[in-house]
């Protein structure tokens, strides 16, 4: 699997024991984190059923069907039931800041997400500060270029630095 400069560059921040994939797509991000990090469960979620078809079949081609579940639901949500949960790291990435501080802001959001990686399109400024305004500490910050186009990738957890 080829991967965009983007994704590499969320993937290398990726840690933890279960991953969360909120906007999965093609499900390339928990795929890849199952295969080369030390992931041992990983939920693709999407809010359409579309692209987890797609992260379905993506998904049984690399035979990850027993470490890789999806979820269709709104954000969070998804996963908001699932009972192991610790050491979460959550991935929020390709869609707009406003559409992520939504995904974050949302009452079923109590999760204790360890490590928030987030890579928003547009109105970085505003997640940056809707991260400290929930409790995140901004770790890491990066920018990677992407056919003519640079992306931020902001890595968060929550507490005390």
């Amino acid at each position: 699997m080829r991967l965009s400069p983007r994704l590499k560059a969320i993937l290398a921040f990726v840690e933890g024991q279960v991953l969360a994939d909120i906007g999965t797509d093609h499900g390339y991000v928990p795929i890849i984190a199952c295969l080369e990090k030390n992931i041992s469960k990983a939920y693709a979620c999407d809010v359409s059923p579309g692209p987890l078809k797609m992260a379905d079949n993506n998904i049984k081609q690399y035979g990850l069907e027993n470490r890789i579940f999806t979820r269709c639901g709104f954000g969070l949500r998804a996963i908001a039931n699932e009972d192991d949960l610790e050491d979460l790291c959550v991935v929020i990435a390709g869609m707009g800041g406003m559409n992520i501080i939504e995904i974050l802001s949302d009452p079923a959001n109590d999760l204790n997400i360890k490590r928030l990686i987030v890579q928003p399109q547009r109105d970085i400024p505003a997640v940056e500060l809707a991260l400290g305004n929930m409790g995140y500490n901004i770790i890491d910050e990066i920018t990677a270029q992407d056919r003519n186009r640079l992306y931020t990738v902001i890595v968060a957890e929550r507490g005390e630095l």
